[in-house]
């Protein structure tokens, strides 16, 4: 059975599971031709893809600049958000952004209700349990946080960066914050009914702090929306390390960045900067120990893996028309989604 033959066969059975039915699954192989399956959606519909702004663009624009020199994993993250008022101020740095290794234990969700300003006061008046780097705690404080930082360090906000960096040189056309303002709202796939908002989210960012922080400005850890195509060309770009069509979007050295453990004494960490790192709970265990990847909550995911030369990428309507309690369903569906691929790429 050919690949896309049996990733269709696997979108087909999430649908009968009712894990979700709307989806689009895109793969690059490793002679870089490219690859998509649907799902009851054409293969260019736009999805919010939740947390993989996360790294499209927020982390791998920090990477970029570090490359560039004009900022360090070292940098000092109050040099540049001077409100910063927590404990352990002065031992912030971009590393513990990059990594999600500080130790912010409210989840933005409760603060939803809040004013966006009031949103941004208690990340910066946060109390921590644990000194900076001490553990791995995912979330998207840091996210939001580091994408304030890019906004200061260059003067233009994710968009403008985005688009300057990435979305126009790789020609991702369909991609960015607020897709109402360049693509039809019937060509965005809803991601929920949502109980918030007492309406259909479709077109808007669906994580509620990010909904709210946005009326400041475009958020660090969710709010982007993307296709497919848009997205294989993405992580093309960083599988060719930072090269597109012969020509360098990204200095040399950014496959090495993603794809590295962050913290090589710590086995549970499963991070690279800004990406995370041979993760099996979505990634399967087919995947070398160099496969980098990231999940979005609402159902999207990428999985790369420059030792067998290939990619994956998942965008689905999980959440519609209601969140489930967790994640385990469309984490064991990656999962298997993912050994489905790279199992076939030896």
């Amino acid at each position: 059975m050919e690949i896309s033959e049996k990733l269709l066969e696997l979108l087909n059975y999430a649908e009968s599971e009712e894990i979700f039915d709307k989806a689009v699954a895109g793969y690059l192989l490793p002679d870089g031709s490219s690859h998509i399956v649907t799902l009851n959606t054409p293969e260019d519909t736009v999805f919010d893809i939740a947390s993989l702004t996360k790294v499209c663009p927020t982390s791998t624009l920090a990477l970029t600049y570090i490359l560039e020199d004009k900022i360090s994993t070292d940098t000092r993250v109050a040099d540049f958000i001077p409100e910063l008022k927590t404990n352990y101020r002065d031992e912030i740095r971009i590393f513990h952004l990059l990594t999600h290794s500080l130790d912010y234990r409210v989840p933005m969700k409760t603060l939803r209700t809040l004013p966006p300003e009031k949103i941004l006061d208690a990340l910066y008046t946060y109390q921590f349990a644990e000194a900076p780097g001490t553990l791995f705690n995912y979330g998207n404080p840091a996210s939001v946080l580091l994408g304030i930082l890019l906004q200061r360090l260059t003067g233009k906000n994710l968009q403008e960066q985005g688009n300057e960096r990435f979305f126009t040189p790789l020609g991702m056309t369909r991609s960015g914050y607020n897709p109402l303002t360049r693509v039809p709202k019937s060509e965005i796939a809803a991601t929920e009914l949502c109980e918030f908002r007492h309406r259909e989210i479709q077109g808007e960012v669906h994580d509620e702090s990010a909904w709210v922080l946005q009326k400041l400005f475009p958020v660090g850890s969710a709010g982007m929306f993307s296709c497919v195509p848009d997205l294989l060309k993405f992580v093309k770009m960083i599988l060719l390390d930072g090269r597109h069509e012969g020509k360098s979007i990204i200095p040399p050295g950014i496959l090495e960045m993603v794809s590295q453990n962050a913290f090589p004494e710590n086995v549970h960490a499963c991070t690279a900067l800004g990406w995370e790192l041979n993760a099996s709970k979505f990634m399967g265990t087919k995947v070398s120990p160099q496969a980098f990847g990231k999940t979005g909550f609402t159902g999207a995911s990428i999985v790369a893996d420059p030792d067998k030369g290939g990619a994956l990428v998942l965008l689905s309507n999980f959440t519609y028309p209601h969140r489930e309690p967790n994640a385990d369903r469309i984490h064991a569906f990656r999962a298997t989604l993912a050994d489905a691929f790279f199992g076939e790429l030896g």
